[in-house]
C-alpha cells in the first residue's frame, strides 16, 4: 500500500428494490480514527455494519460518510395502518360530539393525519446496494488520498535529505568545536595560572562532556534513517514519521544547547526547523 493523505474524498452510488443508494465519503487529518455516518438513523443495523466497513477500511484521521436513500420514480410503496386509521377515527368523532361540530370525519381527515405509510426496506435488500456504493466510494477516496500520499512522500523524501546532508556537516563542526573549545580552555585556565596539570586535565574533561553533542548526532542519523525507512513500507506510518519527526526536534533542541561554535548552533537550528517541517506533514499521513 502505498503512503497515503488522510485527505481525500469519494462517491459512490447503487440501487435496489426501487431506491437509489448514494454514499458521499471525506476525510480529515486527525490524530485517531473517527468514523461518523448520517442518513441512517432509521436503520441502527446498517449504520453499524457501515460504520464497520469503514472503520476496516482506514486507519486513521476523520471518516465523514453521508448516505442518501432516495425512492426511484413511481417505485414508492405505502401501506395503511389501520390500527392507527381506527384510533385516529375514534379521536375524531369523539371530538366532533363534544364541540358539536356538523361535519363528520372521513376518509379525508385520516389521511391528513398520515395513517398511509412508507412500507419499511428489507435491511438486507438495501444493505446490498448500501455497500456496494460504498465500496465504490471508499476506492475513489483511497485513490485520492494515495495521489495526496505521492505528493507528501516527495516532500517529506525531499526534506529529510536536506536534514541529512546538515547532518553530516554538524559531525563535521563538532570536531572542531571540541578542539577549539579545549585550546580556549586551556589557555583561560593557563592565564588564570592554574597550573596543576591534573587539575587542568579535569577542568577540560568535565567541560568537553558537557559540549559533547555525539549521542544527540548519533539518535539525529538513527531518527533520519529511520523515518526514509519509512517512507518506502507498506502499511500506515503516520503515527511513526510523527513521533520521529518530533525526536528528532528535540534531538537538535539539545544540540542547539550544547554547541560551542555559532556554526554549529546555527546548523542545530535548522534541523530543529527542519524536523517541526517534517512533522508538519507527518500529520497529515495516514
Amino acid at each position: 500500500m502505498p503512503l497515503r493523505s488522510m485527505t481525500g474524498f469519494g462517491r459512490g452510488e447503487a440501487s435496489a428494490s426501487g431506491l437509489r443508494v448514494e454514499v458521499e465519503l471525506r476525510t480529515l487529518n486527525g490524530r485517531f480514527l473517527e468514523v461518523r455516518v448520517r442518513g441512517l438513523s432509521e436503520y441502527p443495523g446498517l449504520l453499524f455494519r457501515t460504520e464497520e466497513k469503514l472503520r476496516s477500511a482506514f486507519h486513521r484521521g476523520t471518516v465523514e460518510a453521508a448516505v442518501r436513500l432516495t425512492p426511484l420514480p413511481g417505485t414508492a410503496e405505502k401501506s395503511v395502518d389501520l390500527e392507527l386509521a381506527r384510533v385516529y377515527l375514534a379521536d375524531l368523532r369523539t371530538l366532533q360530539a363534544e364541540l358539536g361540530l356538523e361535519e363528520k370525519p372521513g376518509l379525508s381527515h385520516l389521511l391528513a393525519l398520515g395513517v398511509f405509510q412508507e412500507k419499511r426496506l428489507d435491511e438486507e435488500l438495501l444493505w446490498s446496494a448500501l455497500e456496494s456504493a460504498l465500496s465504490e466510494a471508499i476506492e475513489e477516496a483511497q485513490a485520492s488520498r494515495a495521489r495526496e500520499g505521492q505528493a507528501l512522500r516527495e516532500a517529506l523524501l525531499s526534506e529529510c535529505g536536506e536534514m541529512k546532508k546538515l547532518l553530516e556537516k554538524a559531525e563535521e563542526l563538532a570536531q572542531q568545536d571540541q578542539k577549539i573549545a579545549e585550546e580556549m580552555l586551556r589557555k583561560r585556565l593557563s592565564d588564570l595560572a592554574l597550573l596543576d596539570p591534573a587539575r587542568v586535565n579535569a577542568e577540560i574533561s568535565a567541560f568537553l562532556a558537557r559540549c559533547d553533542v555525539r549521542e544527540e548526532l548519533d539518535r539525529l542519523r538513527a531518527h533520519a534513517t529511520r523515518f526514509l525507512e519509512l517512507l518506502s513500507e507498506e502499511g500506515p506510518v503516520g503515527k511513526e514519521l510523527e513521533f520521529l519527526a518530533q525526536e528528532m526536534a528535540r534531538e537538535a533542541g539539545t544540540l542547539a544547547a550544547k554547541a560551542y561554535g555559532p556554526e554549529l548552533a546555527e546548523i542545530a537550528l535548522r534541523l530543529r526547523i527542519g524536523a517541526e517541517r517534517l512533522r508538519e506533514q507527518a500529520r497529515n499521513v495516514e
